[in-house]
């Protein structure tokens, strides 16, 4: 019960740190990378309730993966939080080339509002990166369970 715990905190924490990165991006470079927006609008194409929705599903998705982070991450079985970081940024950097790929087929050629089928190769780069992060994030807060 104690390792559920710990993932759902860990696929929450993970979340917030790839959301707080994808933020940044937005604030401090030209390029727009605005998730949350574009998968809150994504099934319904209308503007309401946005970021309930978008952040509902980051969260939610995010909770779930971590579950699959933990399952990778018992195969190698770190025996420390940097190893356990490491690993969980390697998964990552893999689980980040698929998830970029599929919203980018899903969102820059699907999406029902012109506005976010403009995404370029750039906000692709930072969801990758955004998914290290979160891999990272997620295999240090399991790896502290062995503190």
């Amino acid at each position: 019960m104690k390792l559920v715990l710990i993932t759902i905190i860990a696929g929450i924490l993970a979340t917030f740190a790839r959301v707080v990165f994808l933020e940044m991006i937005s604030k401090f470079r030209s390029v727009h990378v605005d998730m949350i927006k574009a998968v809150g609008t994504l099934y319904h194409g209308r503007r309401g309730h946005v970021y309930l929705r978008g952040y509902g599903a980051h969260f939610l998705v995010g909770t779930v993966s971590a579950f699959v982070y933990l399952v990778l991450l018992s195969i190698y079985n770190p025996e420390s939080i940097g190893a356990s970081a490491s690993y969980g940024a390697v998964i990552g950097l893999f689980h980040g080339c698929v998830v970029s790929f599929a919203m980018t087929v899903i969102v820059d050629e699907h999406h029902p509002l012109p506005e976010f089928r403009r995404f370029g190769y750039e906000v692709v780069v930072y969801y990758w990166v955004a998914q290290i992060v979160y891999g990272a994030v997620v295999g240090a807060v399991i790896g502290a369970r062995y503190l």
